[in-house]
C-alpha cells in the first residue's frame, strides 16, 4: 500500500471508531459528542472520501470492539448526571512526536477520566523515526545523548549520501552500494551505539519502549482484513487502565505489564540487510526497519519499528468478523 493510501486509510479508520462509539453511546441514552477539531475534520474527509462497501468495512470493525470496551472500561456508559458529557476526540499526529501515540481519546471532566485509542488499519508498526547526520536519536528518544564514537562511525555514509544528493541519484542507481555503503553500516553503528547506551545507563531499555508506545495508558485497535479480524491489545503499563467510574466497576481488569530492564539479544535479521531485531527481558520484542522513504537520495533514512512480542501477561483479545 502506497504511503497516502496507507495515511487516508489510517485517518479513516480513526474517524470510525470515534462516530461509531459516539453513535452507540447516544443511543443508550449517554451523553456524548465527537469534538469537531482539525483532525476530526481531516479525518472525516478521508473516510467520506471511500465508498459505501469500505465505509461500512471500517464502520464494522470499529463496532466489534465495542462490547469488549465497554465492559473494561465503565467510564465509557458510567455517566453521572445530564450535564456528565463524554468528549470524544481525535488527536493531532503532532501528538506522538511528543509521547502520546493515542489517536481517539475519550475524557469526562468531572470525574476526570480519559482513555485513548490507538487505530491501526492494516499496519502494525509503532514509529517510523529517522536516522541522519545530526539526529541524535540517544538524546530524542531515551533523553541520553549519542557518543562521538557513533557520530565517526556514520559519517562516511552521510558523506556517501550527500555525494549521491548532490548529483541528484535515485536510490534505484546505487545498485549494491546502497546495502554495502549506507544501509549495513548505518544499522551496524546504530546497534554498537544502542548497546553502549543500554550499558552506560540502565533505564535505557524502559526508556525505549516508552518512547515506541507512548507516556499514556492506551489500547491499540487493529484492523486485519487479511485474517477478517480486529485485534485489541491493552498497554496498561501503570495501572491506569479500567477504573471504576461513577461507582461502575470494570468487569475486567486487563493485566499491569513491566517495561523491559535490559536487553537480551540485538542482531541482525536472518538473510536481511535493512532489519534489526531486538529481544529484551519480559517478553519484549522489537524489530528496526531501515528503509528509504522516496525514490531519489536524500539525507536521512526512515525506520519502519515494529513491536514482535510483548509480555505474555498483555490482555489480546482476537475478534472475527
Amino acid at each position: 500500500m502506497a504511503q497516502g493510501n496507507q495515511v487516508k486509510n489510517g485517518k479513516a479508520f480513526e474517524y470510525a471508531i470515534a462516530k461509531v462509539y459516539c453513535e452507540h453511546i447516544n443511543q443508550q441514552g449517554v451523553n456524548a459528542v465527537l469534538v469537531e477539531n482539525e483532525a476530526c475534520v481531516q479525518a472525516r474527509g478521508y473516510y467520506e472520501g471511500f465508498d459505501e462497501k469500505e465505509r461500512q468495512k471500517f464502520d464494522r470493525a470499529a463496532s466489534e470492539t465495542i462490547d469488549t470496551m465497554t465492559k473494561i472500561e465503565p467510564g465509557l456508559m458510567a455517566q453521572k448526571n445530564d450535564s456528565d458529557v463524554l468528549s470524544i476526540y481525535l488527536q493531532k499526529d503532532q501528538e506522538g512526536e511528543n509521547g502520546d501515540v493515542r489517536d481517539v481519546v475519550f475524557s469526562r471532566v468531572r470525574p476526570q477520566w480519559e482513555i485513548g485509542f490507538s487505530a491501526k488499519n492494516n499496519n502494525d508498526a509503532v514509529k517510523h523515526s529517522r536516522l541522519g547526520r545530526t539526529l541524535d536519536f540517544g538524546k530524542v528518544w531515551l533523553d541520553v545523548p549519542c557518543s562521538q564514537g557513533y557520530w565517526d562511525s556514520i559519517k562516511p555514509v552521510f558523506e556517501y549520501i550527500e555525494e549521491c544528493v548532490s548529483q541528484n541519484l535515485k536510490w534505484d542507481d546505487l545498485g549494491s552500494a546502497k546495502r554495502e555503503k549506507v544501509y549495513i553500516p548505518l544499522l551496524q553503528a546504530f546497534r554498537v551505539e544502542m548497546l553502549r547506551l543500554a550499558e552506560g545507563d540502565a533505564s535505557v531499555p524502559a526508556r525505549l519502549v516508552e518512547y515506541l508506545i507512548g507516556n499514556h495508558p492506551f489500547y491499540k485497535i487493529i484492523k486485519d482484513d487479511a485474517h477478517h479480524l480486529v485485534v485489541v491489545k491493552a498497554f496498561n503499563i501503570n495501572g491506569e487502565l479500567n477504573k471504576t467510574v461513577n461507582g461502575v466497576k470494570a468487569r475486567y481488569t486487563t493485566p499491569k505489564i513491566n517495561l523491559p530492564t535490559r536487553i537480551v539479544e540485538f542482531e541482525m535479521k536472518q538473510d536481511s540487510d535493512t532489519t534489526l531485531n531486538m529481544i529484551l527481558d519480559g517478553g519484549w520484542e522489537i524489530s528496526f526497519r531501515l528503509h528509504n522513504a522516496s525514490t531519489m537520495v536524500e539525507r536521512s533514512l526512515k525506520f519502519d519499528i515494529k513491536l514482535l512480542g510483548n509480555p505474555p501477561v498483555l490482555f489480546t483479545q482476537h475478534l472475527f468478523q
